[in-house]
């Protein structure tokens, strides 16, 4: 599945803002089932956009760092075999 981007960069701050939503939900809401569900949703949200933003840099920085070519398809034959053949 493929997200435009404009939707695709705005996850993580998307994420981010549901989870304090949440969080807050269960700091006003009184103790209970409900403040302890709504807790863990804000908790997993945070974590889903911390590890997305991580993954996202890795992956950019790594993309910067390598060409993305193919090193055997870069080579041409005589280089990969030699120049005995």
């Amino acid at each position: 599945m493929r997200l435009a981007r404009p939707v695709y960069e705005a996850l993580p701050v998307t994420y981010v803002v549901i989870g304090a939503g949440a969080v807050l939900l269960a700091a006003v809401e009184e103790s209970g089932m409900r403040s302890g569900i709504a807790f863990f949703i804000g908790f997993c949200a945070w974590v889903a956009a911390f590890t997305l933003y991580l993954r996202r840099r890795d992956y950019r920085e790594r993309s910067r760092e390598y060409s993305g070519v193919n090193l055997e398809a870069s080579l041409s034959v005589d280089e990969f075999h030699g120049p005995d053949r």
